[in-house]
């Protein structure tokens, strides 16, 4: 038996061996390979409610991955090896967001799920607070657009929350948001945005918002608030710290408070795409740490003040409305901060001097678009180096000033309408090779394009007086505009030019030129083609071939020239083609039926087709209950009583259009299958016998005509065929029944209706089916810009850049 003294040393020895095991077992727990069990549960169990149906972000989330702090998306504290934070942005993520299972996460403070296609969020009921975390600093669920919140109650969870971004996410039946947004959020919030999310009521007459007071960021644009701006923001400037202040587009009322004086922090204020009238005050030229105000687009009178000169922080400066006149105050010059300027109206005016710009050594992009002129030495060099200009209605001409030629840093050019008649030569060309988006449409500029080669990727020269050749292009080239010009000659040295390796162009317009000759069998260099517009020109010749390598095809426009032959080519592998218009032309044989089965337009008017409808016609799955497609906007033409009826067509009128041909026999029964078509013209043809009963069950059918053809008996009865005007039936003298005289088995049916209330009406319906269509399909085709940075920066400048010849979808043209 061991002495007490002897057991000393090796009790001490024990005692050690525990304490290197105690420290050797820690050490390892904080080693890559071992988060937090708890944390990594947590983790698995918000997964099993995620989707990935078109990436696999989430394949390194695995149960046999221990270290949870490596898979995608999750960041851990180096040494607890705690999870404190969760980033799935733009992922492409959908299913349900279980917050309960991340609020398992005891430290997780940030947390990303923005741009997403989440559907369904978990709101914790039944859950008690003391079970959650209240650490979460930073929530984003943004951008999650088809996620509907009925109820906000979630958010008196987020006990510490900062910072909270729900835009883009649908909160139209939260009646009372204001409301819940004060009780529920902390005193602690910082910045809340609340953009795009179908809010109604901003609650102008509230004056005590208690979570107003720690704010610094404000955004709660793009609703629909439609009233005067709010007494809980404005009227309590002295007592808050906010900085930056978003209402853009919200239809907002009324004058600039003065009470905004008040706000002697404010960095932001963003007021744009609203209804605000009176004056600009000057007094906003007192904020001296203001570095952003945007007020274009609105119903301001007067004149621009002076006193925004002194406001010397200033970075961005955006006005414009309809209403405002006289010149830019020569002030304007001495924000040596600013970077981007923007002023724009009707009826603004006057002469713009060097003064304008004296120290504007910072501007990189001027946007003006009023009737501004410019009195500018011949030799000035700007202070500044651009990367965008933009000049719209501007008198910048006659001819294109030499002071834009120094701008050697431009990503983007615009000059429309401008009143330009000349460039100069080689000088301008070699100049604009280097810029991304030319735009210098809607002048009246006279050169010859035969030698030049362009290779912006963005080009708008349509409406001017080019002519000679079409140009060269390179593989840089993405969209194309040549219409409304005078180019001449052949199509072959724009289209069958070798670039040298494959090109990139996606739209080609050279409609409404002097082009002659056959089209050239050289198509195969463009198989990325989606718009092909060659309408109203002089055009020969058969089809060729190789047109049928056009795989990404979507639009197709040969209208208006004198092509001819049988139209043999096979389009059944166009997969994408929804728009086909060989109208006006002399083709000839049978009604072509190798076209893709997503067609939705399809016009053959004014041919020498001949023979029957081909019953196969129904196979058209668009136009038979499938969902409409929306695609850039292009022009097409109706007829209705002599009129010609221009549409900008954004995939949202499903057309056939075989009229003026020599088709013969019976109108095919199986027309009646293409449930959801909307526009169909059979005049001026031989057609025979009865009006097939299906075509009475086509309830979206709102135009229709049958007229001129040796159609016979009673006209279907049905709502849609006895609304329409008796000239859609004229000229078959064997039909009968309403809207035409009484068959002779018939009741007297009532009559006096008139005319032109029944055309009134026919378009009003129109135009309102056209109107929901494109506010439903505007943000289906936008939405997934925003995912995709090289989408916006070429097709946000592109439906920017035509703005102006889209703002109107549907136009009206008379011709007699």
């Amino acid at each position: 038996m061991l002495s007490s003294t002897s057991q000393i040393p090796i009790l001490c020895l024990l005692l050690l061996f525990l304490l290197s095991t105690t420290i050797f077992q820690t050490c390892n727990s904080a080693q890559p390979g071992n988060c937090n069990e708890k944390d990594r549960s947590a983790l698995l169990n918000f997964k099993l409610g995620v989707d990935t149906p078109s990436s696999n972000t989430l394949s390194s989330w695995s149960i046999n991955e221990k270290d949870c702090c490596s898979w995608k998306g999750v960041q851990c504290d180096n040494t607890t090896r705690r999870v404190t934070a969760l980033d799935l942005h733009q992922q492409y993520l959908e299913g349900e967001i279980n917050l309960y299972s991340l609020f398992q996460i005891q430290f997780l403070t940030y947390l990303d799920l923005s741009f997403n296609g989440f559907t369904a969020l978990n709101h914790l009921h039944g859950y008690s607070n003391n079970n959650l975390s209240n650490n979460i600093h930073y929530l984003d669920l943004s951008f999650n657009r088809d996620l509907h919140l009925d109820s906000l109650h979630w958010l008196s969870n987020f006990s510490s929350l900062k910072s909270l971004n729900l835009s883009q996410i649908n909160l139209q039946n939260q009646t009372n948001w204001l409301y819940s947004i004060d009780m529920l959020l902390p005193p602690s919030l910082l910045e809340l945005r609340l953009s795009s999310c179908h809010l109604t009521n901003i609650f102008p007459s509230t004056k005590h918002v208690s979570f107003t007071k720690s704010l610094v960021t404000l955004d709660l644009s793009a609703n629909y608030f439609d009233s005067e701006l709010p007494a809980w923001l404005f009227d309590r400037g002295g007592d808050m710290n906010i900085m930056h202040i978003d209402l853009s587009l919200n239809f907002l009322q009324g004058q600039i408070p003065k009470s905004l004086l008040s706000y002697s922090k404010l960095e932001s204020l963003r007021l744009s795409y609203n209804e605000l009238n009176g004056s600009i005050p000057g007094w906003l030229g007192q904020h001296q740490n203001l570095k952003y105000l945007s007020l274009v687009d609105n119903l301001f009178h007067g004149s621009i003040p002076s006193s925004l000169g002194n406001l010397s922080s200033l970075v961005d400066l955006g006005i414009s409305s309809e209403f405002l006149t006289g010149n830019i105050p020569t002030s304007i010059g001495k924000l040596f901060n600013l970077k981007s300027l923007f002023i724009g109206g009707n009826s603004l005016s006057g002469v713009l001097s060097e003064k304008h710009f004296s120290k504007l050594s910072n501007l990189e992009t001027l946007f003006l678009d009023a009737t501004f002129s410019f009195d500018l030495d011949s030799k000035w060099i700007p202070p500044f180096q651009l990367n965008g200009l933009i000049l719209s209605h501007t008198i910048l001409g006659p001819k294109f000033p030499a002071w834009i030629h120094t701008q050697r840093s431009l990503e983007y050019l615009e000059f429309p309408n401008s009143r330009v008649s000349s460039v100069d030569g080689d000088t301008f060309w070699r100049f604009v090779a280097n810029i991304t988006e030319i735009n210098m449409s809607h002048n009246n500029i006279s050169a010859d394009l035969s030698n030049v080669t362009l290779n912006s990727e963005i080009i708008f020269m349509n409406d001017n007086n080019l002519g000679g050749g079409l140009p060269r292009i390179s593989e840089n080239v993405v969209f194309l505009d040549l219409h409304a010009n005078s180019f001449a000659g052949s199509i072959s040295p724009l289209i069958c030019h070798k670039i040298g390796r494959e090109n990139s162009l996606d739209y080609l317009s050279i409609s409404y030129n002097l082009l002659t000759g056959e089209i050239p069998d050289c198509w195969e260099n463009w198989k990325g083609l989606s718009f092909l517009l060659m309408e109203s020109n002089m055009l020969t010749g058969e089809l060729p071939p190789s047109m049928e390598s056009l795989i990404d095809l979507l639009i197709l426009d040969l209208h208006n020239n004198s092509l001819s032959g049988d139209f043999s080519l096979d389009l059944s592998n166009l997969t994408n083609m929804e728009f086909i218009h060989i109208g006006e032309n002399n083709f000839s044989g049978a009604v072509p039926v190798k076209m893709p089965h997503g067609m939705e337009l399809m016009i053959l008017r004014s041919n020498k087709f001949e023979g029957p409808i081909p019953t196969c016609i129904n196979k058209f799955r668009s136009m038979d209950g499938a969902e409409k497609t929306t695609h850039y906007p292009f022009e097409f033409n109706l007829y209705f009583k002599g009129q010609e009826l221009e549409y900008h067509d954004y995939g949202l009128l499903r057309t056939l259009d075989f009229s003026a041909n020599s088709l013969s026999g019976n109108i095919a029964k199986e027309i009646g299958n293409m449930k959801n078509l909307e526009s169909l013209d059979l005049s001026q043809n031989k057609l025979v016998g009865e009006i097939p009963d299906t075509i009475s069950v086509l309830s979206f059918l709102s135009f229709l005509n049958l007229s001129n053809n040796n159609l016979v008996g009673q006209i279907p009865v049905g709502t849609q065929l006895q609304s329409f005007d008796i000239s859609c039936y004229a000229g078959n003298p064997g039909l009968c029944g309403a809207p035409l005289a009484v068959c002779y088995h018939e009741p007297n049916p009532d009559e006096g209706h008139n005319d032109t209330d029944k055309e009134d009406s026919f378009r009003q319906s129109l135009y309102f089916g056209m109107g929901v269509g494109f506010a439903v399909g505007f943000w289906s085709i936008c939405g997934p810009v925003f995912f995709n940075r090289t989408w916006r920066h070429t097709y946000f400048r592109f439906l920017s850049t035509i703005l102006d010849k889209l703002h109107e979808f549907v136009a009206v043209r008379s011709s007699n």
